[in-house]
């Protein structure tokens, strides 16, 4: 049965207006207002009004609304339509934006405040991290731009769903990072050398019994070019809301169920010459595909894609593999994305890649991918150009009356 809302006509010592105070359905708070008046009989008017306003549904909080109550108010509006990912990452930034902006209530959510907490973001920080000979040092650095913006992504969204709620009168202005500036990888892709490295560290961080199943994922991740979370959901059978497999030599593909996918789209993914080679020989009727073991190799770990992608950084970080030497950061399962996503730019068109990549813009692709083949390729043109003349390089072009030299003219180039 639905709680019956009571709105009650109080007197506080401090106050010399009377006070109208009902507790929250949702919250279970007390929300109160003031009457505006000490008159019993007029605030017991008022107070009706605002008990059938709100027992209609006509009532709704304001910008007066305190911070807290509204964070649990969005909690527990928006989280149940979230996936894990994207909860975590709202939480992030509603942790900073406590942290740095300190609101006290939803009207302070304001542009000046955004712009302060910008700044704050992109201020040069301080961290205690172990150096290499095991001892604490302080470090400096900050926050990637790839960082402040999803902050204010998110940020942005909560600001505009307030605003659709009535209690923030108008969405604050975000100044958001340019896209050049944000366009920079928080990895790299890893080399062959390096990804031998990592299954070669597997045995020393997983332990001997589990070793060999997370091998197979890490090559998974390889050859195939899944999100880690893909992967931990991929199945050999059809699946509602999953990820499943369609082997079928060479026209084999990935099939993503809506909620699995990033983009919420349903899509056919064609799957990797090398994935197919890799999971062909190891076909089931049913069941996860990737299952790593717990360290003693007696169990399968949780399907926590957070914690099965600490264990794998952890492996990047016994393998040496630096990706950002700014940050210190290690090889991570989205640099093994990285590197199926690469090593297929040089192989198919942009637009291919983009469906073996599910980018929902080409502009993604062509951004991390294609255009960072600016120096291979122009590195391939020689090597091609020594091919064709037998040389590793070829001449100077011309002399410097501006001639073409002998060696072109011999191999039939000509200007």
């Amino acid at each position: 049965m639905a709680e019956v809302i009571v709105v009650h006509v109080v007197k506080y010592r401090d106050r010399a207006n009377l006070v109208l105070r009902f507790r929250c359905p949702l919250t279970g708070k007390q929300e109160t207002r003031s009457a505006g008046t000490n008159q019993r009989k007029q605030a017991e008017k008022l107070a009706a009004q605002w008990e059938a306003d709100l027992r209609a549904g006509r009532y709704q909080r304001d910008a007066r609304m305190i911070w807290e109550e509204f964070r649990e108010f969005w909690e527990e509006s928006r989280l149940p339509t979230l996936r894990r990912s994207s909860i975590a990452n709202y939480a992030k930034a509603f942790n900073s934006f406590d942290r740095l902006c300190r609101p006290t209530k939803v009207a302070d959510l304001t542009t000046a405040r955004v712009t302060a907490y910008t700044a704050e973001l992109r201020r040069e920080k301080q961290k205690t991290v172990k150096g290499a000979d095991g001892k604490p040092k302080t470090v400096k650095y900050r926050l990637s731009e790839a960082t402040v913006a999803q902050h204010l992504r998110h940020l942005k969204a909560v600001a505009r769903w307030a605003h659709r709620q009535g209690l923030l009168p108008a969405v604050p202005q975000f100044e958001m990072p340019k896209r050049g500036v944000v366009a920079k990888m928080k990895g790299r892709p890893i080399t062959g050398e390096e990804f031998e490295r990592m299954l070669d560290a597997t045995e020393g961080v997983v332990g001997t019994e589990a070793a060999e199943s997370w091998k197979l994922l890490l090559r998974g991740l390889w050859w195939s070019g899944l999100r880690l979370g893909e992967a931990m959901a991929l199945r050999w059978e059809q699946h509602p809301g999953g990820v499943w497999l369609m082997l079928d030599g060479r026209k084999s593909v990935l099939a993503f169920d809506a909620e699995s996918q990033k983009s919420g789209k349903v899509e056919l993914v064609p799957l990797a010459p090398e994935a197919v080679e890799l999971l062909t020989p190891i076909q089931r009727a049913s069941g996860y595909v990737f299952q790593p073991l717990t360290f003693n190799g007696k169990a399968a770990m949780a399907r926590d894609s957070l914690k099965i992608g600490k264990i794998i950084s952890r492996i990047g970080k016994a393998a040496g593999v630096l990706v950002d030497p700014a940050t210190g950061k290690t090889a991570s399962a989205h640099d093994l994305r990285r590197a199926f996503g690469a090593r297929w730019s040089r192989r198919v068109m942009p637009s291919d890649l983009k469906a073996l990549m599910r980018h929902a813009s080409i502009e993604t692709t062509m951004t991390y991918y294609v255009g960072q083949n600016a120096q291979a390729t122009a590195a391939a043109l020689w090597d091609a150009l020594g091919n064709i003349s037998g040389n590793t390089a070829p001449r100077e072009a011309s002399n410097r009356s501006g001639r073409k030299s002998k060696s072109l003219q011999k191999k039939g180039f000509s200007q």
